[in-house]
């Protein structure tokens, strides 16, 4: 029997880099899993503002080098929303989510169990809730939420590209 299923790598090509973070991504220590979530989204949020900017070295000064203005995960978080690239939920999550990512990254003793890990990800809006007698661990809640972000901004910079901001030729 053959079939006529193409390659996912040709059906998704938006989704390698996804499904290969995917992979690491689950065999994470939970610092690691905390560590790599933000740099995945840190990552794809770079890459919808880049979309979006005049394809230039100013926009690369921006993004990229040694204290880019736009080189840590909150500025990227800021601009991307004051730009209008990524809603207003978006930004609740990516907040949230560098929030977690703090905590793992500036605290020794620190893990999903810990209450102010716990609290964060309890305010995760797109993170798996618990539900009738299922309970739903704290890294469940967190995993779900950063993998729907991901996805949600996957595609972004396609899409934020037709809007791309276009030079302008000031008179002087």
């Amino acid at each position: 029997m053959s079939s006529n299923r193409r390659p996912f790598a040709e059906t998704h090509p938006h989704l390698i880099g996804f499904s290969d973070f995917l992979d690491d991504f689950n065999k994470e220590t939970e610092r690691g899993a905390a560590l790599a979530a933000a740099a995945m989204i840190d990552d794809q949020l770079g890459k919808v503002i880049e979309a979006f900017l005049i394809p230039n070295k100013g926009s690369q000064a921006l993004l990229n080098g040694f204290n880019a203005p736009l080189g840590s995960f909150s500025a990227r978080i800021a601009a991307a929303f004051g730009l209008g690239l990524i809603s207003e939920a978006e930004y609740r999550e990516c907040e949230l989510i560098r929030k977690v990512r703090n905590e793992f990254a500036h605290q020794i003793k620190v893990s999903f169990a810990t209450e102010k890990v716990v609290g964060l990800c309890a305010q995760l809006q797109l993170g798996i809730k618990p539900y009738a007698d299922v309970e739903v661990s704290t890294r469940a809640q967190f995993t779900t939420a950063v993998v729907s972000v991901i996805l949600n901004l996957t595609n972004r910079p396609h899409y934020v590209g037709q809007r791309r901001l276009q030079v302008f030729e000031w008179k002087i």
